[in-house]
């Protein structure tokens, strides 16, 4: 992956991405705080395993908390779509691809994803990213508050990614290399809405 990729593209894998996740935001028929680190790291960025739930909270596990919202939360549809979106959010950051971004991830998100990728750029620098497979996404947390659902959920995925400078000279990362990342994404939504269109609001990477 390089910031040269064809937009057309990106087009497609957009409209791709938008029409699935819009499946997956309406719960009632079938049913995805943002930290630095992750944004920053250029070494960060095929089939799911395992679609679990974790309890991390006294009050019942977070699928009582959704199910408390929707009786009919598809635990496996959620996850199908969240992988799609941490792969496709991964690439466009990689890629620099802002527009792709802003479909996809909150403000905050935004404003840090933007800046590394303005960094990148000014370092004339280019993040190269191959996904090799997303091994596990697990939800571990989920809270309703104030009409906004918010789900977080753990990546576990392997890629190989290599950054290299204007003179394609490797200054960071191996080719040949897989490395395994760990992330802990937080998707919300506005559950008062008719369409729940769910974007990313928090990263934070192990």
């Amino acid at each position: 992956m390089n910031e040269t990729t064809d937009p057309n593209s990106y087009i497609l894998l957009v409209a791709i991405i938008a029409f699935y996740w819009a499946l997956l935001s309406s719960w009632g028929q079938l049913l995805p705080r943002s930290g630095d680190d992750k944004a920053k790291r250029e070494d960060a960025p095929a089939e799911q395993r395992t679609g679990r739930i974790e309890n991390t909270s006294s009050a019942g596990t977070p699928f009582d908390v959704m199910r408390e919202i929707d009786p009919n939360f598809d635990l496996a549809a959620f996850l199908a779509g969240a992988k799609t979106a941490y792969e496709l959010i991964l690439r466009a950051y990689a890629d620099g691809e802002i527009q792709t971004l802003k479909r996809l991830v909150g403000p905050e998100v935004l404003d840090t994803f933007e800046r590394a990728i303005a960094e990148r750029r000014l370092r004339e620098e280019m993040l190269q990213l191959t996904f090799i497979g997303t091994s596990e996404a697990k939800v571990i947390d989920a809270i309703e508050e104030n009409g906004t659902a918010e789900i977080v959920v753990r990546f576990v995925s392997d890629v190989v990614s290599v950054t290299r400078s204007a003179n394609d000279v490797i200054v960071a990362g191996d080719p040949l290399q897989v490395i395994e990342v760990i992330d802990t994404w937080t998707f919300a939504c506005e559950t008062p809405s008719t369409t729940r269109n769910w974007m990313l609001i928090a990263t934070e990477g192990e």
